[in-house]
């Protein structure tokens, strides 16, 4: 099976899957759309019959796509995921947050846990970094 018609077949099967999620909890819904699929030589794959609310859906994960590719095409035709910059004050003040935390202030929920095996492995592995194959 070519690369097209795996595509197709997939788009297929996700637009079924969108409509099924929504006709699960409104199973009186009727089509509103009918939606033929076929590989870009015309090769029919098959139909997927959409009601209000998934055509709608699926139209709105589209436009965000389109609109990816309009914003930065270079990276939508490289195949890349944006990374967001992360503000480096946000990351410091993250970092010092958790650096003011006292471990030994965990000890209590520790030692009380109706696990306390399981607790002791995760606080070890928290405080130190470490995991030794304890069971969490």
């Amino acid at each position: 099976m070519d690369d097209q018609t795996k595509a197709a077949l997939r788009l297929l099967a996700e637009l079924q899957r969108l409509n099924g999620a929504d006709t699960l909890s409104n199973p009186n819904q009727t089509p509103a759309v009918r939606v033929t699929i076929r590989t870009a030589n015309g090769e029919f794959i098959g139909e997927a019959l959409l009601n209000p609310r998934a055509a709608d859906e699926a139209a709105n994960a589209a436009g965000v796509v389109a609109e990816y590719a309009t914003a930065m095409p270079a990276d939508y035709q490289a195949g890349r995921t944006v990374t967001p910059e992360l503000d480096p004050f946000l990351v410091a003040d993250i970092e010092d947050t958790f650096a003011d935390v006292d471990p030994e202030s965990y000890l209590a929920d520790v030692f009380s846990s109706p696990d306390a095996e399981a607790s002791l492995a995760a606080y070890e592995q928290m405080v130190t970094g470490e995991f030794d194959g304890g069971q969490l």
